[in-house]
């Protein structure tokens, strides 16, 4: 087994052939994931990193000069995407080659192609070379019959183009260069498939969070060693208010927090640099940790603040990604005058909800994230906090998205639970547990006719998932209501398990009719309360 850091241009050379196996999963990376990989590498090269850093690749060398790829194909393939997409927007001959040459060798002197340094499974590999590596575009009629991993190679693609478009030749120039020698990772080559395999389950498996934690331990402890003993009682609380399984989440977050700068390397060599800018003895640092693990577990168990913070945590909590839990750690740890907790939650939820609805990537999340911290970290006032919020604020997209169509994405239960509570004062708190469900009032189908007698197809299209026609069930009450008429309905949200557990459907439950009126009469007013809940400006 041979372990080595390599830039991109070392691993995509004449001396290596990569292929994916069979047995692989399919290629699975959405537009996000292409997107953020994109924004970090742009964001590393304006930062003037001299290396980044983006992962690890496991490999089998087979002995014929091909590595079977364990571990990294989703990387891997995303960045032979992006370098022949980088190649089609390149100008200049001599660019186009260098580039090109990454991921589809030419023979220099015929000019003839051979084979790509990047092999797919055998169902994906002949769409993946037309398509992907030699831009053959693909014919409108045949993209309906696409299977899902082409499909995301495709709209891969058109994220890679969305990227490029409108640069410069000389940035898209600097751009190749910095990816292609700048930007690393750690090649791991093996002759078995069981010391490959091995090797994958341990770094996937949950020992290495605490193995990352052990390292943040031994850094911390080598610095004094003589103050050994208080350092292991204050470890040794660290993981009593965490939990082992815990503490690499916690050591992530509270890096960010503490620094307001995006991780570019490994969490322990993160740490390392972190200790190494920071003067302070191993014991005031260690006790600054705990003291922000104690805030990040009331973080997790939703009891920090009062009524209206722990509203707003709540909301947070069920947003899927935790990038906001490190301005609040922040906050918590140097709170700021004349802007207390209350009222900095419900602004990060604002913010929150708002980058999250909007589909914002994790990129552009991290940088408003990064700005609220820094102000807290330079002692910025409330009000210059405020502004930062503001900033990164957008309400008009905001509010229009919102008044769509919200069912089917990941944050649409998230925002019925909030406006459910939205419509009670702060002394009512809830919490929800069991199979919650989200409802069409007005069904997906027309058949019974209740329904055609009250709404054409085109209503029925116009208000199908949008707000005003959705509420929240639990356990079997939207299989058992179906697409019966409004009155046999309403029967079920009000008769079975004898209870309606949401105010939202209460409220629907109090109508004698469900019309086009009085679904717009209800949107409106929800459209009302989210105004409330997460306007900014």
């Amino acid at each position: 087994m041979k372990a080595e850091e390599r830039a991109i241009s070392q691993i995509l050379t004449d001396q290596l052939r990569y292929q994916i196996p069979p047995y692989q999963r399919p290629y699975s990376w959405g537009e996000e994931q292409t997107r953020d990989l994109l924004d970090d590498v742009h964001d590393a090269m304006q930062a003037g990193e001299k290396e980044y850093f983006i992962g690890s690749l496991i490999t089998i060398d087979r002995g014929d000069g091909v590595s079977e790829v364990v571990d990294g194909q989703q990387r891997l393939t995303t960045l032979n995407l992006v370098l022949a997409r980088l190649r089609e927007h390149l100008t200049d001959d001599a660019a186009r080659a260098v580039v090109g040459n990454r991921v589809l060798p030419q023979d220099p002197l015929t000019g003839e192609q051979e084979t790509p340094r990047l092999t797919l499974r055998p169902r994906d590999q002949k769409f993946f070379r037309d398509h992907v590596l030699e831009a053959k575009p693909v014919p409108e009629g045949a993209r309906a019959d696409l299977d899902a991993p082409k499909r995301r190679l495709l709209a891969n693609m058109a994220t890679a183009d969305a990227f490029f478009t409108g640069r410069e030749q000389a940035w898209l120039k600097g751009f190749a260069s910095y990816l292609l020698n700048k930007v690393y990772v750690v090649l791991v080559r093996t002759e078995s498939f069981r010391s490959a395999f091995r090797l994958f389950n341990v770094l996937n498996a949950r020992g290495v969070d605490l193995s990352n934690a052990d390292l943040v331990k031994d850094q911390l402890f080598s610095r004094v060693p003589a103050a050994h003993g208080e350092l292991e009682a204050l470890w040794a609380d660290l993981e009593e208010e965490l939990g082992t399984d815990k503490i690499d989440v916690f050591l992530g977050l509270y890096r960010t927090a503490v620094t307001g700068r995006r991780p570019t390397k490994g969490l322990a060599d993160e740490f390392e640099q972190l200790f190494a800018e920071d003067p302070r003895p191993s014991v005031v640092l260690l006790e600054q940790m705990l003291a922000s693990a104690r805030h990040y577990a009331q973080i997790e168990a939703g009891t920090a603040g009062g009524p209206t913070a722990r509203r707003s945590l709540a909301a947070l909590r069920r947003v899927t990604y935790d990038e906001c839990v490190p301005p609040l750690l922040a906050y918590l740890a140097r709170p700021v005058p004349a802007l207390d907790l209350a009222e900095y939650v419900g602004l990060l939820e604002r913010i929150t909800m708002q980058n999250w609805v909007r589909r914002l990537g994790r990129a552009k999340r991290n940088t408003i994230y990064s700005r609220l911290i820094k102000a807290i970290l330079d002692g910025e006032g409330a009000e210059h906090v405020r502004e930062h919020f503001r900033d990164g604020a957008n309400d008009e997209e905001f509010f229009a998205i919102l008044d769509g169509e919200v069912y089917g994405f990941p944050y649409a239960q998230a925002v019925l639970l909030r406006l459910e509570e939205g419509a009670q004062d702060d002394s009512v708190t809830k919490t929800y547990g069991g199979r919650l469900s989200i409802e069409h009032v007005l069904p997906q189908s027309l058949k019974d006719p209740y329904w055609e007698a009250r709404f054409s197809t085109r209503e029925q299209q116009q208000w199908l998932h949008r707000l005003g026609n959705l509420t929240l069930l639990s356990g079997m009450k939207n299989v058992l209501a179906r697409n019966y008429a409004f009155p046999a309905k309403r029967d079920v949200y009000l008769t079975h398990n004898a209870a309606v557990s949401f105010d939202l459907t209460k409220e629907v439950c109090a109508a004698t009719e469900w019309t086009p009126s009085v679904l717009e009469a209800r949107h409106a007013r929800l459209m009302d309360v989210a105004r409330g809940l997460w306007g900014m400006t």
